[in-house]
C-alpha cells in the first residue's frame, strides 16, 4: 500500500510574511496584522541595506498585485470566518 504525505497551511496559521534580499538574502519578517494594516508597499517597494534594489518600482501593476495579495492574505481569515467552506495551501511538508 502506498501512501502519500500532504501538508496544509489554514490562512489562520500565517503569522508573517518574510521578504528576503535576492543578493545578500537579509531578510525583513512583518507580523500578518501590520501586513493587513500597515503599509506593506513600503517592504516591498524599498532598497536593501546591501544597496539592491528590490526592482518593484512603487506605480507599477506588479508591485500593486502584489501589496494586494499581502492584503488579502492577511485579511482571508476574517473573510472566510461564519463561511461554509475551509481553506487551504498545500505547501511541501518538512522532511
Amino acid at each position: 500500500m502506498t501512501f502519500e504525505k500532504k501538508c496544509f497551511i489554514a490562512p489562520g496559521e500565517i503569522r508573517a510574511v518574510r521578504f528576503t534580499c535576492s543578493n545578500c538574502r537579509t531578510d525583513v519578517t512583518v507580523p500578518i496584522e501590520k501586513v493587513r494594516d500597515g503599509d506593506v508597499g513600503l517592504y516591498i517597494a524599498r532598497r536593501c541595506q546591501c544597496g539592491m534594489e528590490s526592482s518593484f518600482d512603487a506605480a507599477t501593476t506588479a508591485t500593486e498585485n502584489l501589496i494586494r495579495f499581502n492584503k488579502l492574505l492577511a485579511t482571508l481569515t476574517s473573510t472566510l470566518k461564519g463561511q461554509n467552506i475551509e481553506y487551504s495551501l498545500q505547501v511541501d511538508c518538512p522532511e
